[in-house]
């Protein structure tokens, strides 16, 4: 099963070959899948002996925004809404 950070990197890179390279509005993810993401960032940095702090406000560029409800989703340009399967 893929993990939060592979779901967010393909929907992210699926979004810009759609759509000319125009970045989401935002990535809206529910508290505990914030939390995963966080925890995979920290994990690559230390893994390239990397310690400095993980930025939670973005992902590759994109806004992050916490939501309990939300399902995980990727706001488009448009502001369409696009299910993050992870």
């Amino acid at each position: 099963m893929p993990n939060i950070y592979d779901c967010l990197s393909r929907v992210i890179a699926d979004h810009w070959k759609a759509n000319e390279n125009k970045y989401p509005q935002k990535i809206v993810l529910a508290p505990d899948r914030f939390d995963e993401l966080s925890s995979l960032r920290r994990l690559g940095r230390m893994a390239l002996n990397d310690d400095s702090p993980v930025s939670g406000a973005t992902f590759l560029g994109v806004p992050l925004e916490q939501d309990a409800g939300s399902p995980g989703l990727l706001i488009a340009h448009d502001g369409g809404e696009i299910s993050i399967a992870a």
